[in-house]
């Protein structure tokens, strides 16, 4: 590894995604809930596969607390946020990112470009410069060799957490997901003048569509966390002036290049178990006979919603594309 290539990001405390397990017999099942992990395992709770999971984040039990809509729903569907970025670019980003059968990742593209890790004939790690058609039209990700899907993930920090410094990292492999949260971004830093201190919080809505069976599914978005935009502004308004007075420069955007591309180091990410947020690295198995949703089905669904992998949905049905890909 060339110690020079270490792409420095915001330390991440924690992960949220949308709360979902995959059952012994291959197929996956949401909660219509969020949930936030911690970067740690819990030796005492294991998957189906007999492999330790990653712990609840401790915050989860102040946002049942303090957030009104966690205590009525009885669920965590609401996460007050902040934005740890200025700019829409550096909040949010997404690319293809394929994992071997152990989930070590070893391949990061845009879909037009990639980097693909591979072992010399010395046994040296070496990285290759190859094209990236996206997981469907790929070789190597129709191959055995490895299982691709799309990543987004969106920096931010929760409201109340006890660490100024650290942040959270919101995880999906859903489209529609990321089209919905980086139009939201896009809009409220346009309206707010950047993105730093506006008061939003995280919630799910559900869709549905013929590749779902008509059956909704989960998704994430970002709503204001206020009565109305002008309320938004003057709490946006409060919290830079304090800032300002206090002397505290404010631009982490200049700290930090957040950009998702072809460019950064495909073992970028330091969380080497790819299931603990993307449910699975097996393809999971056709389900017929039950009245489960199978998991290519419900894969589908998902497709625009929670986090699956590309690579599984692809290879149990051809006619479920990586478009509709949760």
């Amino acid at each position: 590894m060339n110690l020079n290539t270490i792409s420095i990001t915001p330390f991440v405390q924690g992960v949220i995604k949308v709360d979902s397990h995959l059952d012994a017999d291959g197929a996956l099942h949401t909660h219509n809930r969020m949930a936030v992990f911690a970067r740690h395992h819990d030796l005492a709770a294991t998957t189906v596969q007999k492999r330790p999971v990653l712990a609840r984040h401790p915050i989860e039990g102040r946002l049942m607390e303090r957030v009104e809509a966690n205590k009525s729903a009885g669920e965590l569907v609401q996460i007050p946020v902040r934005m740890f970025f200025n700019k829409t670019d550096n909040a949010i980003g997404i690319r293809y990112q394929a994992f071997d059968i152990d989930g070590v990742p070893v391949c990061a593209g845009d879909g037009k470009n990639a980097r693909r890790l591979a072992i010399a004939g010395d046994g040296t790690q070496t990285l290759s410069e190859v094209e990236c058609p996206g997981c469907d039209a790929c070789p190597y990700a129709q191959s055995d060799e490895a299982s691709c899907s799309r990543q987004v993930r969106m920096t931010v920090q929760i409201e109340g957490q006890d660490d100024d410094l650290s942040t959270f990292e919101i995880r999906s492999s859903s489209i529609n997901s990321y089209r919905a949260l980086r139009a939201q971004l896009a809009l409220v830093e346009h309206r707010f003048g950047g993105l730093r201190h506006v008061p939003l919080r995280l919630t799910l809505w559900q869709a549905s569509n013929q590749l779902s069976q008509y059956e909704p599914f989960d998704l994430l978005r970002l709503e204001l966390d206020a009565p109305s935009e002008a309320a938004a502004m003057i709490k946006a308004k409060q919290a830079r002036e304090a800032l300002e007075l206090s002397g505290i420069k404010d631009d982490t955007d200049q700290v930090y290049n957040q950009n998702e591309s072809a460019e950064a180091p495909v073992w970028e990410d330091d969380f080497s178990i790819v299931s603990d947020f993307y449910d699975h690295t097996q393809r999971p198995r056709r389900r017929t006979g039950t009245t489960a949703v199978s998991a290519d089905n419900f894969a589908a669904a998902k497709g625009a919603a929670n986090e699956i992998i590309a690579a599984a949905v692809r290879r149990s049905s051809t006619t479920e594309t990586a478009q509709h890909t949760p």
